[in-house]
């Protein structure tokens, strides 16, 4: 099963997916954010300086 959660920043989705994580077992968090956290310390920006904007992403 997935649980996609989605909202405005500061809404508490990554509270509530840890709260459902910790319920139940075996269960995973993907963060996509994180990846961008990597691609934004390994790829050269994008003129526009958002990383969203590259190609990759």
């Amino acid at each position: 099963m997935i649980i996609w959660i989605n909202g405005p920043f500061g809404a508490g989705k990554t509270t509530l997916a840890k709260r459902l994580r910790d319920r139940r077992s075996k269960s995973l968090i993907f963060d996509p954010e994180e990846i961008g956290f990597v691609v934004k310390e390994t790829v050269p920006m994008p003129a526009s300086g958002d990383y969203q904007d590259l190609p990759l992403w």
